[in-house]
């Protein structure tokens, strides 16, 4: 089984929208990233390993937008203007806040350890507005209850 590469708020996007039920990734056709390949691989198996990255990882990197970082631009988080800088914050304080390293983890520990501390996630996405953040919250809690909840 290959090793992922995944930055962490990828992971905790994945399960955030499998609380939000989709239950199966379709592809991209605009950007051509690989979020449904990697979003499909972390559903149907619990052990697969991740390791952990603030730079590229296996979603990004196929992408139009990507050019040795993301090249897409940003103009609704107030003190950022690009999502490269963006998510390179918010993988740095998930890692951070929850005393991750690179890893690799199997995908079900590290929904562990993330449901374990979900409470974070109000800190790891503070330039939100906290009523998105809390759906996030609550898509996310759904999600890894789920995901940790049907693995036999």
């Amino acid at each position: 089984m290959e090793t992922i590469t995944i930055k962490p708020h990828h992971f905790m996007d994945i399960i955030k929208l499998y609380g939000a039920g989709i239950e199966n990734f379709v592809p991209d056709k605009k950007l051509d990233h690989d979020f449904y390949r990697i979003g499909n691989l972390v559903l149907a198996c619990h052990t697969q390993p991740l390791l952990l990255t603030i730079e590229g990882d296996d979603i990004c990197t196929p992408c139009r937008q990507y050019r040795g970082l993301c090249q897409d631009a940003l103009a609704n988080i107030p003190g950022f203007t690009g999502k490269n800088e963006y998510n390179r914050a918010l993988d740095s304080r998930i890692l951070s806040l929850y005393g991750l390293s690179a890893g690799p983890y199997p995908a079900e520990e590290l929904c562990g350890i993330l449901y374990q501390g979900r409470k974070k996630i109000f800190q790891v996405w503070q330039e939100e507005e906290n009523a998105l953040t809390q759906r996030r919250f609550d898509l996310f809690t759904a999600g890894a209850e789920k995901y940790l909840g049907s693995y036999k």
